[in-house]
C-alpha cells in the first residue's frame, strides 16, 4: 500500500468518528492529543507551502489520549449548545489545519498563524478559553475539508459548515467572554469568503455585514486614533472601546488586521454582487474621515516593532486619497488601499446616471470622477511589480489579487461613460488585459488555490472585453480586423479562468457565435465565475 493510500485509510477510519456529528450522540470528548508534554515535532507547522501540497499530511496511524472537559467554559459551552458536542479527531484536526493554514491570509485570515494553531491544539475541551472560540475552530475546520481535495474531508463540510453558523450566532448573543470577540469576528468573515466562493451570495453577505457592525460596535476603526472615542455604532454592545486593551502588540495587530479583512471582504463583496449603490460597507459607514485605525502590516512586523509605541493616525482614508504620493508599503496595507479604491470606483461608477443628473450634478460627478481615476492610476503605478516576489508565492499571489483589483477599479469606474467616452472606453479595455495578464502569470506558485473574488474580476475582465466585441461589431467591415483580434485576447483571458478557476462551463463555450450567445455567455459568466469551490 502506497504512502497515499494509508494516509486515506487513516482518514477513512477517522471518519468514522464523525458520525456522531450527523446523530447528535457520543461522548463530550476529542480523542488523539497527545498532550502538552509530547515533543513538538509531533505536530509540525503547518505554514509552509510544501506541508498543504500533499492532500493527506502524515500523522501517526493510532492515536490515543483524549481533550480535557473539565474546563468550566467547555462545561457552559456544551450547556448553552444543549448537548454534548463532540470534535473531529484530533490527527483529522491536524490535517485540516495542514490544508487550510497555508493559504489562509488568502481567505481573510488576519489572526497570528502560530498562535492559533498552538491554541487550536491545546488538550481541552471545545469552548475552553485556552483554545480558539467554537465558531473560529469550526470555520477553520470548514476551510481545511473544503481545501483538502480528499473526499473522507469533504464529506464533514456540512457538519463543519452548520456548527460555526450555530457557534457564531450563540457567541455573538451571548457577549459571555467579550475577549474572544476578535475570533468570532474572524469566524465570520471565514464563514463569509466560504459562502462567497460557494455562490450563496446573500449568506456572505450577512456574514459580512455582522462582521462590520461588531467591528464598528467595538470602535476597531479606532485604534491608535488621536482623537476622542465617540458611542459605538449600528446597535452594538454598549462599549466605548474595544473591551480589553490587547495584551502586547501581536494582539494589536491582530485587531488592527481584522478592521481591514471585515472592508476588504465588504469591497469584494460589492463587486461579486454588483450591488454597490445599496450596500453597506465599513469603509463608508463612519465615513472615510471616521477611520483612524493604521493601514495593517504582515503579522510578523507587529512582532518585530515596525508599529512603533507611540504611533498614532488620523483620517487613515482620506490622508490615502489625498496625498500626493504613494510611498512603498507591505503587501496588506497595498491590498487594503486597493480594495478602498475598488469601493470608491463602485460606488462612483453606481451613481452614474445622465439622463436624471441636473447640471450641477453632473459637474460634480465629473469632478470626482476625474480625481478618482488619477488617484487609482498613480497608485497602480507605484505596486510592486509581482516578479519581485516569486519566490514567496503567498505574497505574489497576493499581490496578483492587489493588481487585479486595481485594474477593476479603473473598470468600474470608467465602464458607466465608456458607452460614450472613447478615452474611457481605451482605459477599460486596458485594464481588462491587465486582469488578463496578471492573473495569467503561471510564475506565483500554485494557483487553483484563490480567493474567489478572482472569479468576479475574472468575469468583469472578459465582460468589458466582451463589450469591446459587441461595440466593433456596429462598425461593419472597418472594424473585423480588430474585432477578430479582440476575440483572441478574449479567448486568452477565458483560458486563464479556466486556468485559475477550473470552471469547467468555461469549456462549453463557443467563441464564434457571439451574436447569438451574448445573454447566455453573460450568465454563465456570472452564474459560474464567481465562484470556483
Amino acid at each position: 500500500m502506497s504512502r497515499t493510500q494509508e494516509l486515506e485509510a487513516t482518514v477513512h477510519r477517522l471518519q468514522s468518528r464523525l458520525t456522531v456529528l450527523q446523530n447528535g450522540a457520543g461522548p463530550s470528548h476529542l480523542v488523539g492529543y497527545p498532550g502538552p508534554s509530547s515533543n513538538r515535532s509531533a505536530r509540525s507547522s503547518p505554514f509552509s507551502e510544501s506541508s498543504s501540497n500533499d492532500a493527506s499530511p502524515t500523522f501517526p496511524a493510532s492515536i490515543s489520549g483524549s481533550h480535557s472537559s473539565s474546563s468550566s467554559e467547555g462545561s457552559s459551552q456544551r450547556d448553552r449548545m444543549g448537548r454534548s458536542e463532540e470534535e473531529p479527531p484530533v490527527a483529522m484536526i491536524h490535517m485540516l489545519l495542514q490544508c487550510f493554514l497555508p493559504h489562509a491570509t488568502q481567505f481573510g485570515f488576519f489572526l497570528h498563524p502560530q498562535r492559533f494553531y498552538d491554541s487550536a491544539l491545546q488538550p481541552f475541551a471545545i469552548g475552553d478559553e485556552r483554545r480558539p472560540s467554537p465558531a473560529l475552530l469550526y470555520a477553520a475546520y470548514l476551510w481545511g475539508a473544503h481545501l483538502s481535495r480528499s473526499q473522507p474531508l469533504l464529506s464533514s463540510e456540512g457538519v463543519f459548515l452548520k456548527r460555526a453558523k450555530r457557534h457564531i450566532s450563540t457567541e455573538i448573543s451571548s457577549h459571555t467572554n467579550p475577549a474572544r470577540l476578535l475570533h468570532t469576528i474572524q469566524a465570520q468573515v471565514l464563514l463569509s469568503t466560504y459562502l462567497l466562493r460557494n455562490k450563496r451570495f446573500l449568506e456572505a453577505e450577512f456574514y459580512a455585514n455582522g462582521a462590520a457592525t461588531v467591528a464598528l460596535g467595538y470602535q476597531l476603526h479606532k485604534i491608535r486614533s488621536s482623537r476622542p472615542v465617540t458611542a459605538p455604532q449600528l446597535g452594538a454592545p454598549q462599549l466605548e472601546v474595544y473591551p480589553t486593551p490587547p495584551a502586547d502588540v501581536v494582539e494589536e495587530g491582530e485587531r488592527i488586521r481584522a478592521f481591514w479583512a471585515v472592508g476588504c471582504l465588504q469591497s469584494q463583496l460589492n463587486l461579486a454582487l454588483d450591488a454597490a449603490s445599496a450596500s453597506f460597507c465599513i469603509f463608508e459607514s463612519p465615513g472615510a474621515s471616521g477611520i483612524d485605525t493604521p493601514w495593517p502590516l504582515d503579522i510578523e512586523d507587529y512582532e518585530n516593532g515596525t508599529l512603533p509605541p507611540g504611533y498614532q493616525s488620523q483620517e487613515t482614508i482620506r490622508h490615502f486619497l489625498t496625498d500626493d504620493t504613494f510611498t512603498p508599503s507591505p503587501i496588506p496595507t497595498l491590498y487594503a488601499k486597493a480594495s478602498v479604491l475598488l469601493y470608491r470606483a463602485t460606488r462612483l461608477g453606481a451613481s452614474w446616471s445622465p439622463g436624471t443628473f441636473v447640471p450641477q450634478a453632473i459637474d460634480a460627478y465629473q469632478t470626482s470622477y476625474t480625481w478618482l481615476d488619477r488617484r487609482i492610476t498613480a497608485f497602480w503605478q507605484a505596486l510592486p511589480p509581482i516578479y519581485a516576489f516569486y519566490g514567496n508565492s503567498a505574497a505574489a499571489r497576493t499581490l496578483v489579487v492587489t493588481h487585479a483589483l486595481a485594474a477593476a477599479a479603473a473598470i468600474r469606474l470608467h465602464r458607466s461613460p465608456a458607452a460614450s467616452d472613447a478615452e474611457a472606453q481605451g482605459k477599460c479595455l486596458f485594464a481588462a488585459r491587465s486582469v488578463f495578464d496578471v492573473l495569467g502569470d503561471v510564475r506565483v506558485g500554485s494557483q487553483s488555490i484563490a480567493h474567489p473574488v478572482v472569479g468576479a474580476l475574472c468575469a468583469l475582465a472578459c465582460q468589458t472585453m466582451m463589450d469591446e466585441v459587441q461595440r466593433t461589431q456596429t462598425w461593419g467591415s472597418a472594424g473585423r480586423s480588430q474585432e477578430a483580434e479582440l476575440r483572441a485576447e478574449l479567448g486568452v483571458g477565458m483560458r486563464t479562468m479556466r486556468l485559475i478557476l477550473m470552471v469547467k462551463a468555461v469549456q462549453n463555450i463557443s467563441y464564434r457565435n457571439w451574436d447569438s450567445s451574448t445573454r447566455r455567455y453573460k450568465r454563465i459568466l456570472h452564474d459560474s465565475f464567481l465562484s470556483h469551490g
